[in-house]
């Protein structure tokens, strides 16, 4: 029981991250190589969210 409840968080903080990345790189309109870089930290947010590892 209080494995899928930490899970539940886990996920939830991931998700939580993954739409502040999201925010920042449709706001970044300056630099190419920042939105690069968003995207790439966002890779292992999706995928563990997706629980693909």
């Amino acid at each position: 029981m209080a494995y899928t409840i930490i899970m539940w968080i886990y996920y939830l903080i991931s998700a939580f991250v993954l739409a502040l990345l999201i925010w920042n790189f449709v706001r970044e309109k300056k630099s190419v190589n920042d939105m690069l870089l968003y995207l790439l930290v966002m890779i292992p947010l999706v995928l563990r969210i997706l629980r693909i590892k």
